[in-house]
C-alpha cells in the first residue's frame, strides 16, 4: 500500500470540508430527508447510496474520505489540542432509533403529501437541490460544523458518527463484510500501541494482535490510513481480504511472549 495514505485522506477530506459550503444541499446527508419529503432521487440521495452500496466491498470510506461532518469532528484531535479521551463503545439503542426515526419521519409525510395530491411518486431530478447557500442554509451549515465540534471536543472522537449518524449507522452495518481492511503482520508488531493512539474512532487495535490473525474487522474503521503511517515496524496495511475464513486458515498461530503491568498485557518483541 501507498506510504503517507493518511496524507492523502486528509487532502481529500479537508478538500470536501472547503467544498461544503458551495455544495452543502448536495453533500449533506440531512437533505435525503427533505428528497424523500419531496418525492425526488436528488443527488444526495445518489451518491450516499452509492456509499452505502459499496460499505460491504470498501468499509466505510464515504465516512472516512468525504464527510465534512467526519473531518469537523477530527479537527480537534488531529492537531492535539485536548487530551485523549476514554474509549466508549457505541450506544447501540441511540444507534438503532437515529436511522429509523430518519427515515420514518420522512417517509410519513411523503405519504401524507402523496395521499393528498402534492407528489404524485418519487421522480428521478439529481439536481433538484441548487447550490445557492442563503442565509437559512449559511446558519445550518454552521450548525452542523459547530455542533460536530463540540461533540469531538466533550466526548469522544467521532461520538457523532458513532451514535447519531443515520448513514454512518447503515455503512457501519455494511462494512461488517468489508473486503478493505488494515492488516497486521503479527510477528513484525512491538505492541507500542502508537496505532491506538492515532486512530480516528477509537478501535482497540491492538486486540486484533492478540487473537492472532491480524485483520481489524471492526465495523468503525473509516480507512482512514493513520494507524498504517505510525507504525514504525511497517506492520501494518491496508489490503482487500477477499476470504476471511481462508485467510485466517492460513495464519500459523503465534505464541509471542507477553509482559504484564498493572493488569495489561504487552508484547515482547526483540
Amino acid at each position: 500500500m501507498i506510504r503517507r495514505l493518511s496524507f492523502w485522506n486528509t487532502v481529500s477530506r479537508i478538500l470536501f470540508l472547503m467544498l461544503t459550503p458551495a455544495f452543502f444541499r448536495l453533500f449533506n446527508f440531512a437533505f435525503i430527508w427533505h428528497s424523500i419529503y419531496w418525492g425526488v432521487i436528488s443527488f444526495v440521495v445518489i451518491i450516499w447510496f452509492v456509499f452505502l452500496l459499496i460499505s460491504p466491498l470498501f468499509g466505510r470510506i464515504g465516512c472516512g474520505w468525504f464527510c465534512f461532518v467526519g473531518t469537523t469532528q477530527d479537527l480537534p484531535f488531529g492537531y492535539a489540542l485536548i487530551k485523549q479521551k476514554k474509549k466508549r463503545k457505541p450506544i447501540v439503542w441511540l444507534r438503532f432509533i437515529m436511522p429509523i426515526g430518519f427515515f420514518a419521519s420522512s417517509l410519513t409525510f411523503f405519504f401524507l403529501r402523496l395521499n393528498s395530491g402534492e407528489v404524485e411518486g418519487f421522480r428521478f431530478s439529481p439536481a433538484f437541490f441548487s447550490t445557492e447557500l442563503n442565509a437559512h442554509y449559511q446558519h445550518i451549515w454552521m450548525y452542523d460544523t459547530i455542533g460536530a465540534l463540540l461533540l469531538g471536543i466533550l466526548l469522544e472522537k467521532r461520538w457523532a458518527c458513532k451514535n447519531m449518524c443515520a448513514m454512518g449507522s447503515l455503512s457501519a452495518i455494511g462494512s461488517t463484510w468489508s473486503r478493505l481492511l488494515p492488516v497486521i503482520d503479527t510477528n513484525s508488531c512491538n505492541g507500542c500501541k502508537k496505532c491506538e493512539t492515532v486512530c480516528l474512532v477509537n478501535i482497540p487495535i491492538f486486540d486484533y494482535v492478540e487473537r492472532q490473525d491480524g485483520l481489524v474487522t471492526n465495523s468503525e474503521c473509516i480507512l482512514c490510513g493513520r494507524c498504517v503511517d505510525v507504525c514504525n515496524k511497517d506492520a501494518l496495511k491496508i489490503k482487500f481480504i477477499w476470504n476471511r475464513k481462508r485467510y485466517r486458515a492460513g495464519v500459523e498461530p503465534k505464541s509471542a511472549p507477553f509482559f504484564e503491568r498493572n493488569g495489561q498485557k504487552t508484547v515482547i518483541r526483540e
